[in-house]
């Protein structure tokens, strides 16, 4: 099974198990730019590509400030919600946009969302929190085996 589709499984997991409609992530880029690198379906990844492209969104803000950012509806106005992106992320509503941090690094955003409004309490916003630990684990072991993959015979 290959990196992407071994993404793919543990973002899908972690929406069934935080009991949200998806999740999506997003990682920086050479130029620090947070890029869309996998969801668990189209809504995702037409939240992922909106925030990209507009320069917005609760994954914006997340990297920026270094920490959960709740939106209950993001076809909300500003400074609530996000309607310029929302306008491109149909049917998303609510998002809980948790900042990936490795080694005091920001290193990505993982975005879980929802189709209706939510409330995203202080227990739900600590267990977004712990998946996004678990998150970075994964991508860790995923960067460790591909090294391992990309230079074989030494030890």
């Amino acid at each position: 099974m290959d990196a992407s589709s071994v993404l793919e499984n543990v973002l899908t997991g972690m929406a069934e198990l935080f009991g949200v409609d998806g999740a999506a992530l997003m990682l920086l880029d050479g130029h620090d730019r947070l890029r869309a690198v996998g969801a668990t379906d189209d809504a995702g990844v037409m939240l992922e590509s909106a925030q990209e492209r507009a320069g917005d969104g609760p994954a914006m803000e997340s990297a920026a400030r270094g920490g959960l950012v709740a939106i209950r509806d993001l076809h909300a106005s500003s400074p609530t919600g996000f309607p310029d992106v929302a306008a491109h992320a149909l049917p998303v509503r609510a998002v809980l946009s948790i900042p990936l941090i490795e080694d005091s690094e920001l290193i990505g955003v993982l975005d879980f969302y929802t189709r209706a409004g939510r409330d995203w309490d202080s227990a739900t916003r600590q267990t977004g929190s712990r998946l996004g630990e678990l998150l970075v684990i994964v991508l860790q072991v995923l960067a460790e085996s591909r090294t391992d993959i990309a230079s074989p015979g030494q030890c």
